[in-house]
């Protein structure tokens, strides 16, 4: 079998700058979704764009999990701080996940994803570790423009198919999860597809706006320019290391 690393992204500026390096060996597509296979810094891949939001990111994974014969997910891009202390430019390792808008109450307990019986899904902890790894050598060594005071975190990423955009959005979710680092739109579902597949998961996060509204003022640019390269130099730095 294959050793196939299943890479994720929800916007293609995201996912343009690893294909564009990309060993292109053939692209399928399958409910709508091209999965692009080849070798990026030797290894072989498996590169899908999501789109935003929980079902397209479970769709996407479901069909790396379930057709490309992939080994683990990698899922990189952008999301909002939650947590004191995270500044745009900041990377946020998962190390652990929450759908912050599941709530069948009174059912099921909030957050808890009915008749599954749990809320919290961990990270791989080797990828995990991994990814941390990368993104301080990405960091020491290829930090790009608009990242020059960025630092590396980990933490409880929260997912959810709202884009936060004031301060009372933003309370409402850390009222109930006070732990959360980060938000974002996709992390927490492709994380229950993982664990129903029983696949590694590794999750890195560009921090590009503090989910209250105030967008970094060239959000665009920020994530072409910025987020987009720091996510792919980390890919690569990560892909390297499972070499060793």
């Amino acid at each position: 079998m294959t050793d196939r690393t299943g890479i994720i992204a929800a916007m293609e500026s995201e996912l343009r700058d690893l294909s564009s390096t990309l060993e292109h060996e053939r692209t399928e597509t399958i409910a709508g979704r091209e999965i692009h296979y080849g070798r990026l810094e030797g290894q072989p891949v498996a590169l899908i764009l999501c789109g935003c939001g929980k079902v397209n990111a479970a769709l996407s994974a479901a069909l790396l999990a379930g057709h490309s014969k992939i080994s683990r997910i990698l899922l990189t891009g952008i999301s909002g701080a939650l947590a004191e202390g995270l500044n745009v430019g900041d990377i946020v390792i998962g190390d652990s996940f929450v759908q912050h808008d599941m709530d069948a109450r009174p059912l099921f307990p909030q957050h808890q994803i009915p008749f599954e019986g749990f809320s919290v899904i961990e990270a791989d902890p080797d990828l995990r570790y991994l990814l941390a790894d990368a993104g301080r050598a990405m960091l020491a060594t290829k930090r790009p423009l608009g990242l020059e005071n960025a630092a590396l975190f980990e933490g409880l990423v929260v997912s959810g198919d709202q884009f936060l955009s004031s301060n009372e959005a933003r309370d409402r979710v850390l009222g109930s999860l006070p732990r959360a680092s980060c938000v974002d739109m996709e992390s927490a579902a492709v994380a229950q597809v993982c664990r129903a597949a029983d696949l590694p998961l590794g999750v890195m996060r560009v921090i590009s706006d503090s989910a209250d509204g105030r967008a970094h003022i060239d959000f665009a640019k920020f994530v072409e320019y910025s987020a987009s390269k720091a996510c792919a130099e980390t890919v690569r730095y990560a892909l390297r290391a499972l070499k060793d």
